[in-house]
């Protein structure tokens, strides 16, 4: 099994956008409870965001390795700097976005037994993160959780069946995806800066898991399962940030992606993780770009 690359936008958070609002130069509001919609479409500016990267596909039934993959992305959307202390600042993003993956998009060599893919992919999300700096110049550490649906093109020539003449088994397990979109999720572990006005860095390393089918009552119970503790973990870092303003930016984003990556594990096999049920398709991609803020 090839080694890993190293290191759900919430509806709710889509629709209602959780801006967060200072109280005072030390403190802020709880990002679940003190919820403005108005404000955040007012106060926010459009985005428009381009990256580029590199990954690879997996399957936990996989038998066969998978090419790596290039990755385009290209994101419309809102964002948000609140400044609440002297010396931190809130990060608050929303977008539209549609990406492209590709193995005839990467530089690397395929080997022969290595299966190459190419997928499309659409979806919304929400960035959020706290970090450091003023107006013009400033650095926040990030996560983000999008709700995707991903189409792979048929590359069934590259599958290739036994010496009988039958399907194999990674055949049968790309045939779920071929041909529609198939919905998904998405997470990002990364960090964006402001570096002049209107032009931001971005750096991220990025999961999704794309469901062969949508049973919907069992994606439901995983969800609000994985959301709710999500949500009192945010309490919790909250509450990091308001004791200490210096390190506590850092403790709060590694515990937040912990989170968030620990339960894309708990789904490498089971998609609908604690339920039982089929192994999703995974994408794992390192990326780089850049957003101009208007």
């Amino acid at each position: 099994m090839r080694t890993k690359l190293t290191a759900l936008s919430l509806i709710l958070l889509f629709i209602l956008a959780l801006p967060v609002q200072a109280q005072d130069d030390s403190s802020r509001k709880s990002n679940i409870v003190d919820t403005d919609v108005l404000d955040f479409w007012y106060k926010s500016r459009p985005m428009v965001e381009l990256n580029f990267g590199f990954g690879y596909p997996n399957q936990f039934y996989f038998q066969e390795e998978f090419a790596p993959v290039g990755n385009v992305d290209i994101k419309l959307g809102k964002s948000e700097i609140d400044k609440f202390s002297n010396i931190n600042l809130e990060l608050n993003e929303r977008y539209l976005f549609v990406s492209y993956l590709s193995s005839d998009i990467q530089h690397q060599e395929i080997a022969p037994n290595e299966i190459e893919t190419k997928s499309y992919r659409f979806g919304f999300g929400s960035r959020d993160g706290v970090g450091y700096g003023s107006s013009g110049f400033w650095i926040s550490p990030y996560v983000s959780q999008d709700f995707v649906w991903t189409k792979l093109d048929d590359f069934s020539d590259s599958v290739k069946p036994d010496s009988g003449g039958t399907k194999s088994n990674d055949y049968l397990i790309l045939e779920d995806y071929w041909g529609t979109f198939r919905f998904g999720d998405k997470a990002t572990y990364g960090v964006k800066a402001e570096i002049i006005s209107m032009l931001q860095l971005n750096a991220y390393y990025e999961t999704s898991v794309v469901y062969p089918r949508h049973l919907f009552w069992y994606w439901a119970g995983s969800f609000a399962i994985s959301q709710i503790g999500y949500s009192a973990l945010g309490y919790f870092t909250d509450q990091i940030v308001d004791s200490s303003p210096v390190i506590g930016p850092l403790v709060s984003i590694v515990l937040r992606a912990a989170y968030l990556y620990g339960y894309y594990l708990l789904r490498e096999e089971n998609m609908n993780w604690p339920f039982e049920t089929q192994a999703p398709l995974r994408f794992e991609t390192i990326n780089i770009g850049a957003s101009l803020v208007f």
